[in-house]
C-alpha cells in the first residue's frame, strides 16, 4: 500500500496509509467531526472499503454492531471476527478506521456544517425512525430482498444486453448473473421535489434541505434509473455531465434505515 495521500472521496475525506485507511465525515461542528445529512458509520464503512479494495482484495472484515451487517453483506463483505481486517468506529466522532494490527489514526480539519441544519436532520431521522408510512409501504422482506442490485448494482446479461436491476423472464430467455456494474453513468434528465411536495417518507427532511431532487442517469453500461442525489451535494444536476454513487441512507421506515445508492455530482 502507498504511503500516506490524503483525498476527497465520496463526500468524505480519506487518508491511505501503509497501515491502513482512515475515513472521515467532511462535515464538522465545532471543529468535531460529525455526520452529513445523509450518511453513519455504516455508509462511511462501505465508502472507505471500495477505496481500499482498489489497492486490496478484501472480502471479509471484523467490525462492531454499528455497522449494519445486511448492507455490508450487499454489498460484498461479510463479518469474521477472525479476518486480517478490522473496521473500528471512532465514537468520539465520524471517522473510521480500516485497519490489519495497530489502529491507525488521523488529523485533519473539515468544513463547518450549519449547527442548526445538523441538529433539525438527527432529530428529523430520529422521529422519521417511528413514523407510519403514508406512501409507498415498501416491506422490511421486499427491502433486504432487492439490497444487493440496489446498493451494489448488481445485475443480469442477456447476450450483450445487461438488466438491471434483475428480474424474473417468461419464455425462453433465460439471463445469467453478471458482475456488479460500474458505479457511474451521465444525467439526462432531473427534477427537484418542492418541500411540500414529497412523499412521506421524506416530509420531515425536505423541509430542512429545501426540497429533494433526483437525477435521471443513464449507467455506464446501458441501464437506466432514477436516484436520490446525495443529501450534502451543493451543486444543481446539468443535463450530459457525470455522475458517480455512493451508499446513503434513503429513509427510515418499521424503526430501520434503508440505505441505498445515491448519485454524486461531479
Amino acid at each position: 500500500m502507498s504511503s500516506n495521500q490524503c483525498i476527497d472521496w465520496q463526500g468524505n475525506l480519506a487518508c491511505l496509509q501503509p497501515s491502513g485507511l482512515v475515513l472521515k465525515s467532511r462535515h464538522t461542528v465545532q471543529g468535531k467531526h460529525v455526520f452529513g445529512p445523509d450518511s453513519d458509520y455504516t455508509t462511511l464503512a462501505i465508502s472507505g472499503l471500495e477505496l481500499l479494495s482498489e489497492e486490496t482484495e478484501i472480502n471479509q472484515i471484523n467490525f462492531d454492531s454499528q455497522i449494519d451487517s445486511f448492507v455490508m453483506q450487499a454489498c460484498g463483505y461479510s463479518l469474521d471476527k477472525e479476518a486480517t481486517w478490522n473496521l473500528i468506529c471512532d465514537s468520539d466522532s465520524a471517522s473510521i478506521s480500516i485497519c490489519k494490527n495497530e489502529l491507525v489514526s488521523w488529523d485533519v480539519s473539515g468544513t463547518e456544517m450549519d449547527e442548526e441544519l445538523f441538529t433539525k436532520m438527527n432529530d428529523a431521522w430520529k422521529e422519521e425512525m417511528n413514523a407510519v408510512s403514508q406512501g409507498a409501504f415498501i416491506s422490511e422482506q421486499s427491502y433486504r430482498s432487492g439490497g444487493p442490485s440496489r446498493m451494489n448494482f448488481n445485475s443480469q446479461s442477456l447476450g450483450e444486453i445487461r438488466i438491471w436491476p434483475p428480474r424474473e423472464m417468461i419464455g425462453d430467455q433465460r439471463p445469467i448473473a453478471a458482475e456488479p456494474m460500474k458505479k457511474s453513468g451521465k444525467i439526462e434528465s432531473w427534477t427537484k421535489l418542492s418541500a411540500g411536495g414529497a412523499p412521506s417518507e421524506f416530509s420531515l427532511r425536505a423541509p430542512i434541505l429545501g426540497g429533494i431532487c433526483t437525477v435521471f442517469v443513464r449507467l455506464d453500461e446501458g441501464p437506466c434509473g432514477v436516484f436520490l442525489i446525495a443529501d450534502d451535494e451543493d451543486l444543481e444536476p446539468v443535463i450530459g455531465n457525470s455522475v458517480t454513487f455512493a451508499v446513503r441512507k434513503i429513509y427510515a421506515q418499521d424503526g430501520l434505515i434503508r440505505y441505498g445508492l445515491k448519485a454524486l455530482l461531479s
